[in-house]
């Protein structure tokens, strides 16, 4: 066990060195969350800057069809989303960013924090609900995240054994060898 935690730390200091130009999160605009696409999208009321859907950045949740033909939704798929409705749905939130604001698909990305401060990304990760997925443009309270992520709530409600990947393209994946529940 104390092995494994030595290994977890140092492939976290590889992965993420400590900068002082680190990002920051930058406090954003404030909406309110009309409907979730996913365990990692949201639908906001009103545009910010033209666009309408949020991107829960630096996580992913597991995957649903979402009209994609022949696509079989993640295991934990539609229970991720209804943790993130309970969480967010019909509430107010504030848009924090880190890095990059949009993404290919022209979505927001951001970290969702609601009115009591409690932050939207650590609570889905806290229950299990997604995991940390992060790119090298977009990296700010990653090693947050992978802190929340090992909470034993986590661990034991989804993903079990936790297997870290660094891929080509330097972002950060966890896999899991246990299925999810």
């Amino acid at each position: 066990m104390h092995c494994r935690r030595l290994l977890l730390f140092l492939i976290l200091a590889w992965a993420f060195p400590v900068h002082a130009s680190e990002p920051r999160l930058v406090v954003g605009e404030r909406a309110s969350v009309v409907s979730v696409v996913d365990g990692d999208t949201v639908v906001l009321s009103d545009p910010v800057k033209v666009a309408t859907q949020i991107r829960l950045v630096g996580l992913q949740a597991p995957k649903l069809p979402l009209g994609r033909r022949g696509f079989k939704a993640w295991p934990l798929g539609e229970e991720s989303k209804i943790a993130l409705e309970r969480l967010v749905l019909g509430k107010a939130i504030t848009l924090k960013y880190g890095g990059r604001r949009s993404d290919r698909h022209g979505r927001i990305l951001a970290h969702l924090f609601l009115d009591d401060g409690v932050w939207v990304q650590g609570e889905m990760l806290r229950h299990g609900m997604a995991r940390v997925y992060s790119f090298p443009d977009n990296r700010a309270d990653v090693a947050k995240m992978l802190a929340w992520n090992g909470l034993p709530a986590q661990r034991s409600r989804a993903f079990g054994a936790i297997r870290f990947m660094l891929s080509a393209r330097s972002k950060i994946s966890i896999h899991t060898s246990a299925r999810f529940r």
